[in-house]
């Protein structure tokens, strides 16, 4: 029978306690919870926030070093002025001019630059961009000693005090980037550049006015660089400059409380207090309208019983009820198990991608659930890919492509298994096909390859399309199925190098050294200047490239990088030509090779790209230089230069009175028709000519010095150095070796 209560009663004096108990806790778990995460959300913006100061700094000095490395190492004047290379016809007084006026132009471009000075080491004098003194009357004498002593080529320093006379009545806090020149030889002198503390101490204060970080900067010796104008409670982070050995110190500023929701604490509180009672409202509310129907039937159960089974209980009928539910529960869930689909492919990519370890046993629990072979211990993967994807979309109906896959599935289990190899595969996207493969005994090399092989054949003779398929590396534990998996995937971008059609193996990619690497890199600005100065040979070199590049193997990506590399630098090279030549490099060539370069899948493609646009704007310009007066003028000149490149007394007044011009015009015709100037031209025909004689003979390198021109041997090996990055010695001993092998 029922007791007095409803259940209505029931239901609001049972759950309504435990509704309050939950949401007091939920107040105090949110209202802590968002304090923490409002605490660490403070300090990793402190965190950023400071690490993106650090970088800028760095990018600001990095960009001052490398200023002033373009602006000097190159630089005629101060080359000469470094060695005292004076010329006859040069006044000593007029270079240190010049060299003044480049160390003004470098400090106008960067307003942290409080001044730049030169020290000499042959005459022990400085030369700033205001003043030419002996080192004795400097009053930055003692530290100019100082750096002398020290073995590092270049430095940055901790804060000091500068002045330009002993006398001078005041100093400036500066910290100093000290570079002995030249750097690859024994130093001439001392390149100092002095950055004024205050500056940077006014761009810190200004780059955190608006954060809530408070940053102090110090140097080595703790001495302070500059701070933000709101000073931190505390320091919470401490980050070292690596380049220069400054530390960033900051915390949060003073005026900012970390706890943004305790100052809406009360403002809380009152609308959990209500949220509470409009909770509780709609407890009671739902409880009594739900009730009803509850009370209704109880009713009438307890009618039936004392009309049915007199003195019959409740809860056995409640009970009975209940199992039947319970067990038609059991039954459509087993029925709604069966179909998993979704949940296989999911856990299939959480396999292959290694999102989480998956242990052996889940594995075989999971497999098992899917309808797989259960004794599989030892794996490998692969990647397919469908060649040329564009094509096959356009030549099949979304209906098609479907059944194809579907094909392409069953024929690659089949495969496998006539070899005893269990097989799960997934199209994850409309060309790519993940393989997992599967064996209770060892899963060799040469079953892997022929399975793929005979896949691939397949294809190729019974369907209007190919695949490439990339094979990872065998493994005998689950967890590591995903790095097999990315072996897999890696190997099949090599298809760029290696071509469609085929099936590569991660195990027998080799990969090239940083000296082919370099190789490369330096036939690229070769090709550049060959086809910048109009030289047919570049043709032969472009063909050469690639064939060096199709010895080694690179990925799509690295093949990408070589591609635009090589873009960037024909940019470069030929901005310098005149406009109606660089618009027709950018609309003829730029443009559409950089289209190639994104959507290329061969080598062979992109080369027969890189080869006809490069052909046509090489055309375009032969008209162009064919229009001009003085072509014949100075093609006349380059064959002079071409014969003659061995005298060493070769020259622009050599020319000039050749050809019975003055030496500034031979200069300017010379640069506008080649894009360089004679000095490169010459030295980039002798260095030439020289690797050829390296190569092809036995004669000794001061000989070969003589006989393409140069009077001194370390003149050639400093030129030769320059242009190839080795010294001739070691470019022959290179050669040697590469012949040998």
């Amino acid at each position: 029978m029922l007791k007095k209560h409803s259940w209505f009663y029931r239901l609001v004096t049972t759950y309504l306690p435990i509704v309050y108990l939950l949401v007091f806790v939920l107040f105090f778990v949110f209202f802590m919870t968002m304090n923490k995460q409002s605490q660490t959300q403070t300090v990793s913006a402190n965190e950023a926030f400071t690490r993106y100061t650090m970088l800028q700094l760095n990018s600001i000095l990095g960009n001052i070093d490398q200023n002033v490395n373009a602006a000097t190492v190159n630089n005629r004047e101060f080359n000469q002025y470094m060695f005292q290379l004076h010329d006859s016809d040069v006044n000593p007084y007029l270079l240190r001019s010049k060299v003044a006026e480049l160390f003004r132009q470098v400090q106008a471009g960067f307003p942290f630059i409080q001044s730049i000075y030169f020290y000499r080491n042959i005459d022990m004098t400085v030369l700033g961009t205001e003043m030419y003194l002996p080192l004795a009357e400097f009053g930055d004498r003692d530290f100019v000693q100082e750096q002398l002593n020290q073995p590092l080529p270049s430095i940055w320093t901790n804060v000091r005090t500068y002045k330009v006379l002993p006398s001078q009545p005041y100093d400036v806090q500066v910290v100093s980037l000290v570079k002995k020149v030249p750097f690859l030889t024994e130093p001439s002198g001392i390149l100092i550049v002095n950055i004024d503390v205050s500056s940077l101490a006014s761009w810190l204060q200004s780059i955190s006015v608006n954060s809530i970080s408070s940053i102090t900067l110090v140097d080595q010796a703790g001495q302070l660089i500059g701070q933000s104008k709101v000073k931190a409670n505390k320091d919470i982070l401490n980050l070292k400059f690596e380049e220069t050995g400054w530390t960033f110190n900051s915390g949060i500023k003073e005026s900012y409380h970390y706890g943004i929701f305790s100052e809406l604490y009360y403002s809380w509180i009152i609308i959990g207090v209500v949220m509470v009672l409009i909770v509780s409202a709609l407890i009671i509310y739902l409880s009594k309208r739900y009730a009803r129907p509850i009370d209704a039937s109880m009713s009438r159960i307890t009618d039936y019983l004392n009309v049915r089974q007199p003195g019959g209980e409740l809860i056995s009928v409640v009970d009975a009820a209940v199992d039947k539910i319970i067990d038609f529960a059991d039954r459509y869930q087993s029925e709604s198990n069966l179909n998993l689909p979704y949940r296989q492919k999911y856990f299939f990519q959480e396999l292959l991608t290694g999102d989480r370890p998956i242990s052996q046993d889940e594995l075989i629990d999971e497999m098992h659930n899917f309808g797989f072979p259960c004794n599989w211990h030892s794996f490998n993967t692969a990647k397919l890919e469908i060649d040329r994807i564009s094509d096959f979309t356009e030549s099949y109906s979304t209906r098609d492509q479907v059944l194809l896959k579907f094909v392409l599935s069953n024929v690659f289990k089949e495969t496998a298994e006539q070899y005893g190899i269990g097989i799960w595969s997934e199209w994850i996207s409309v060309d790519k096909m993940s393989i997992l493969f599967g064996a209770d005994g060892e899963l060799s090399m040469s079953d892997m390859s022929t399975i793929c092989e005979s896949m691939r054949a397949w294809v190729e003779s019974n369907l209007a399309f190919t695949v490439t398929i990339g094979v990872g590396k065998r493994t005998e534990r689950s967890e590591d199925i995903g790095e097999s998996y990315e072996q897999a995937v890696k190997a099949v971008q090599y298809r760029s190098a290696l071509g469609n059609n085929r099936v590569i193996h991660y195990e027998v990619i080799t990969r090239q050294t940083e000296t082919e690497l370099f190789d490369i890199l330096q036939l690229i600005r070769t090709i550049v200047q060959l086809y910048k100065s109009g030289n047919d040979e570049w043709y032969n070199q472009f063909d050469f490239l690639f064939k060096a590049i199709n010895r080694e193997l690179y990925t799509r990506d690295e093949l990408k990088n070589l591609l635009y590399y090589m873009t960037f630098t024909f940019t470069r090279e030929l901005s310098e030509f005149p406009s109606e030549y660089t618009e027709s490099w950018r609309v003829e060539a730029l443009v559409p090779i950089t289209q190639a370069i994104d959507r290329f899948e061969t080598m062979e493609d992109i080369k027969k790209i890189l080869l006809e646009r490069l052909s046509t704007v090489a055309e375009l310009w032969k008209q162009l230089r064919e229009t001009k007066n003085h072509r014949l003028l100075i093609h006349d000149v380059k064959a002079y230069i071409d014969t003659h490149y061995a005298n060493a007394d070769l020259s622009l007044q050599l020319l000039a009175e050749q050809f019975s011009l003055s030496k500034n015009y031979v200069s300017r015709l010379f640069k506008e028709e080649t894009g360089e100037n004679f000095i490169d031209y010459l030295t980039a025909l002798r260095i030439f000519h020289s690797k050829q004689l390296l190569e092809d003979t036995d004669t000794s390198i001061q000989d070969i010095a003589g006989l393409v021109g140069y009077e001194h041997y370390f003149s050639f090996n400093r030129a030769f150095k320059k242009l190839t990055g080795f010294p001739p010695s070691d470019f022959r001993k290179k050669r040697i070796i590469e012949k040998i092998w």
